[in-house]
């Protein structure tokens, strides 16, 4: 298991309160958070080179600033901000700094994600059939995109599975997924999506329950797939097929499979646990994006071309 360097030296922090700070991070249930954290934290200490318990709403404030400056976009300064809220809620919550430099700050307005482009059900379609199965890398691909498309897996679920997720249970095949905040939810597996990942199994000779699920195909073959190289080629099979749009992502096909999922008649309830929400407000918004699409004011304008 990969091990993460928690310490004041790896953050470059030099302050009473850095063992709160160290533990705030600990405290994060998943291994990407952790690291994600300790690197914004960082980030923000080196760029002010102040104690905790000296940090002003203003000195944020001038975070926020620097942040735009550098021409970040808004929901990248969002993500960076909230870590620091919820650094500073934490430290005042334990009696470290005497008041929440955070409390009120506000984040920037970013758009809804679940109205990012996504895929039509025809390309998605095209997508699947256009990668050939005849190399290992071909199989492989083909079974990790099956996974984006029909469950709507994220891409650092599909770079955590490991050959022993996938069992049968119930008389059914589920992959044990392994999402955010370290979750384990069961999703089940269509025979046609076993038969697509078994057939990149085969290639891979005996594999181990513990071994990862899909792994690299080059010098880095028996490595973990990063998810930075599940992005890549993703991008490069859309773009291979014309689909090269900036707003379609890795992730537009984790939003495609739940927006087909719901135009295809699945209920709330059904939609949230598909998805794996434990909101059921972020499901929601599926259905609200689509359903004011469909009973768009404009149908009612009596104006004709």
């Amino acid at each position: 298991m990969q091990q993460l360097a928690l310490s004041s030296t790896a953050l470059s922090i030099h302050e009473p309160s850095v063992s709160h700070v160290l533990s705030f991070i600990k405290n994060q249930s998943c291994f990407n958070t952790k690291h994600n954290y300790r690197m914004e934290i960082a980030l923000f200490y080196r760029s002010l080179g102040k104690r905790a318990a000296d940090v002003s709403l203003h000195d944020l404030l001038n975070y926020k600033d620097l942040l735009e400056e550098r021409g970040l976009k808004l929901i990248t300064i969002a993500k960076k901000l909230t870590v620091l809220r919820r650094l500073f809620t934490f430290l005042y919550q334990q009696g470290v700094i005497p008041t929440n430099p955070s409390a009120g700050l506000k984040l920037p307005k970013t758009s809804n994600e679940t109205t990012r482009e996504i895929l039509s059900l025809a390309e998605c379609n095209r997508l699947l059939t256009s990668i050939e199965t005849k190399t290992i890398r071909g199989k492989r691909d083909k079974a990790i995109i099956a996974l984006l498309l029909i469950n709507g897996l994220r891409v650092c679920e599909i770079a955590r599975a490991n050959v022993g997720d996938l069992v049968r249970t119930e008389g059914c095949w589920v992959l044990r997924v392994r999402g955010k905040g370290g979750k384990n939810i069961d999703t089940r597996i269509r025979d046609d999506v076993r038969a697509v990942i078994q057939a990149y199994l085969k290639t891979r000779g005996k594999v181990q329950e513990r071994d990862s699920l899909f792994v690299g195909t080059t010098h880095r073959a028996k490595d973990r797939i990063a998810r930075r190289n599940v992005q890549h080629m993703v991008k490069v099979r859309l773009k291979n097929l014309g689909i090269d749009h900036p707003h379609v992502s890795t992730h537009s096909l984790r939003h495609s499979s739940i927006t087909h999922l719901i135009n295809s008649g699945a209920s709330l309830i059904a939609a949230q646990d598909f998805a794996r929400h434990v909101n059921p407000a972020t499901t929601q918004r599926y259905f609200h994006n689509l359903e004011r699409l469909k009973n768009h004011a404009v149908m009612m304008q009596p104006i004709r071309v």
